[in-house]
């Protein structure tokens, strides 16, 4: 019962499977939107970088919350001129699955850049300002987009700004001359911002919305309440456990309309210093307690901070102890400890070695994921968010729980130690075992290290790896205690049935876990897609039986190789059928623009139901719209042929003549060429309204093809249940 190497044919198997996001199509578009076209030399132009998405994308404010990234733009400028900063409009609000809350745009944004002129540029001379623009673009999925742009200006005469620029700015962060006094107050797990104000501001009835600027000190599912009265406007947020707090707290209060009656600013700048209060003592590394009066992020400034920092990393190693008890853990540590007890009656040098590799193996994922979420704020368990990764996991878990069961084992030479290849082969697959384990446990970590990993994401890049090192210590800590102690493993029950029956148990304990990706996963994906992953998990369970029954010891070596290449076979097709879904498309794409030009057939499964009936209404072909006797009748009203598909999930000849005949090109191409409308009528839930027509033409089940002339007295054509192109041609030949 070795199982050394799995993890690391299972890492292999999760490079060949993850696609390339840069084949994706990009859903934003970027153009650089000047003040005007002319303006006056070392006068400072205002120029718009303006996203626009498509529906249900967005993309990130400066501080993008939870999850998410900022976007960046890069500029190719002539000689004399310069780029300021991004000036922010004031974001929404969206949450990302896994309760995550990020802040940004969608539709439509216009990113303000002031562009300072040089004073000695010609009159009437032209100059091309060129920017580079990257983004994350999210919806179900987030990809990576980029685009460039460029504007000719010429040296005259600066114009005044346009309306569609007066109405960005009144959505920028404003100061409103200091009529604001600011404090913040801490008391318990909450934080209270108080703004108060004269009798002079009149802060306008309607929607208050804050937005914070500092990272990760907010527990940002809870949200801000926003009360205004008359001489004060009061915050209320619920901080992340365990977070330092700096000397002021900074964010944006944005108001629908307008926050004072006067000028149409709508975005108050906040910075409000923090006062000493109940409950004040996580705000220990504020200048104010400083002893040295160095800077906030300085690590040991003082004795507090130290003491701060110690309880972090003792928090972050008993976490890591706490995560092997989690299930989607626990599988890993019945196994490993299986395995250790196995070698204890062997090489106990080996042993060691092996649960030191694996250890390895921990702790340089874990620094990967660390470098990850400092350098790039990534929220913890963030990759669960993407369906790919979701399904990679699938089918590597779907393997390795086959295995678990018994199914087929991975042979002693994987884990044979000696002078031979197969010595590093197998301290590699403890390795990668280990990697595989820390990828596991990510979505578990959430709950108990949220407050920690929001502490690392306000410290520097260095002390998030101590953070990270620590926790990967407790998580590996059992498993080389286990392999150093010869005591322990002394006592530990002689090897025996009970062990396989530890492992089928661990096994069980998996497919729960796969059942939770499977959730996750369907609220990522259309249905049709989950079934199609399901089917491959299908396919790799057969595999792992292939493997198993082909490689039992006795068999001849073609017999076996046979099965390995048999099971290679239907492993590989497993991830084609699990990535080759498609999601309908909810706009006319390039690609789908095409197939509109040349005619090329669209059915109404591939297309979201808003654009489906759009296309209809300007004229393009749709098969298989949704079938009703209203529709029906309409359609041989105004003069329509019209073919209706009686069929149901459940129908094994219906689902033979869609692939056959029905869902055939050149099948759908006759029916536009005869100008006959497709429509499907789908009985897989008891539809009375179906049942009736059936009986209407003598049939109480489906299949049943009913192929109406144009007119509307025209007869119906009751075609055979088997179906093949030729009869749908020649029935399409008689009208």
């Amino acid at each position: 019962m070795h199982f050394m190497k799995l993890p690391l044919i299972a890492f292999c198997f999760t490079l060949l499977l993850s696609p390339l996001s840069a084949f994706e199509d990009q859903n934003t578009t970027f153009t650089l939107v000047p003040q005007g076209e002319t303006f006056t030399p070392g006068d400072t132009l205002w120029v718009a970088a303006r996203l626009d998405m498509n529906p249900d994308w967005h993309t990130y404010w400066e501080f993008q919350g939870d999850s998410g990234l900022a976007t960046e733009i890069s500029w190719t400028l002539p000689e004399g001129f310069e780029a300021g900063k991004i000036h922010w409009p004031a974001p929404y609000r969206f949450i990302e699955p896994g309760d995550l809350v990020s802040h940004g745009y969608k539709d439509s944004v216009k990113l303000m850049i002031p562009i300072q002129t040089p004073a000695d540029a010609v009159p009437g001379e032209t100059y091309t300002l060129s920017a580079f623009a990257e983004w994350l673009e999210c919806k179900d999925i987030c990809l990576p987009g980029e685009g460039r742009d460029e504007i000719t200006l010429t040296a005259g005469e600066t114009p005044p700004l346009p309306e569609s620029f007066e109405a960005v700015f009144k959505t920028l962060p404003h100061d409103f001359d200091g009529r604001f006094r600011q404090s913040a107050r801490r008391e318990g797990n909450q934080l209270t911002l108080t703004l108060e104000h004269g009798e002079d501001v009149e802060i306008r009835t309607g929607d208050l919305r804050f937005f914070p600027l500092d990272a990760m000190i907010w527990r940002l599912i809870a949200g801000f309440e926003v009360e205004s009265t008359e001489n004060a406007t009061t915050i209320v947020g619920e901080l992340a456990e365990g977070v330092p707090l700096p000397d002021s707290i900074q964010g944006i209060l944005v108001h629908e309309s307008g926050l004072l009656q006067v000028g149409g600013h709508r975005v108050l700048r906040v910075q409000a210093s923090l006062e000493d209060g109940p409950g004040d003592g996580t705000a220990s590394g504020t200048a104010a307690e400083s002893a040295s009066g160095e800077d906030p992020e300085t690590l040991f400034g003082d004795a507090g901070e130290s003491r701060n920092l110690f309880v972090a990393l003792i928090t972050a190693f008993v976490a890591g102890i706490a995560i092997n008890l989690l299930p989607c853990v626990f599988p890993v540590l019945g196994l490993k400890v299986s395995g250790f007890m196995e070698q204890a009656h062997g090489d106990p040098k080996a042993m060691k070695i092996h649960s030191l590799v694996f250890a390895g193996g921990i702790l340089v994922s874990l620094w990967i994921l660390g470098a990850i979420v400092g350098a790039l704020g990534a929220a913890w368990g963030a990759q669960f968010q993407d369906p790919r990764v979701v399904i990679a996991l699938l089918l590597i878990l779907t393997l390795f729980t086959m295995n678990l069961f018994g199914l087929f084992e991975m042979g002693a030479s994987m884990t044979t130690v000696g002078g031979r290849l197969t010595q590093k082969e197998g301290y590699a697959g403890s390795f990668f075992q280990g990697v595989l384990m820390t990828v596991i446990a990510t979505p578990c970590t959430g709950p108990i290290l949220a407050g920690m990993i929001g502490w690392m994401l306000t410290q520097p890049i260095w002390i998030g790896f101590l953070a990270f090192t620590a926790m990967g210590i407790g998580i590996s800590l059992p498993y080389v205690v286990l392999a150093f102690s010869p005591k322990l493993t002394e006592k530990l029950p002689a090897p025996g049935m009970w062990m396989v029956t530890l492992k089928q148990g661990a096994a069980f304990a998996m497919v729960a876990f796969l059942w939770v990706l499977l959730y996750v996963l369907a609220n990522q994906l259309s249905t049709s897609a989950t079934l199609r992953v399901v089917g491959a998990m299908m396919m790799i369970c057969f595999a792992a039986w292939v493997l198993g029954k082909w490689g039992e010891p006795g068999r001849k070596p073609n017999v076996k190789r046979t099965g390995k290449i048999s099971a290679l076979f239907l492993l590989l097709f497993s991830g084609w059928l699990a990535y080759s879904y498609h999601e309908p498309a909810a706009e006319v794409t390039d690609a789908l623009s095409q197939k509109i030009e040349a005619g090329t057939p669209i059915r109404w499964d591939d297309l979201t139901e808003d654009l489906a009936r759009q296309l209809l209404e300007d004229g393009v072909p749709v098969h298989y719209q949704p079938y009703s006797p209203e529709l029906l009748e309409n359609l041989r009203n105004q003069g329509r042929a019209v073919f209706v598909d009686f069929t149901a999930e459940w129908c094994t000849i219906c689902k033979i003549n869609k692939f056959t005949t029905l869902h055939r090109e050149e099948v759908m191409k006759a029916f536009q060429d005869h100008d006959v409308v497709t429509l499907r009528a789908d009985w897989t839930l008891r539809d009375d309204i179906i049942a009736n027509k059936l009986a209407k033409h003598g049939r109480r089940g489906v299949p049943v093809y009913l192929l109406y002339g144009p007119g509307p007295n025209a007869p119906a054509q009751l075609l055979p249940e088997r179906l093949s192109p030729e009869i749908i041609m020649d029935s399409l030949d008689k009208l």
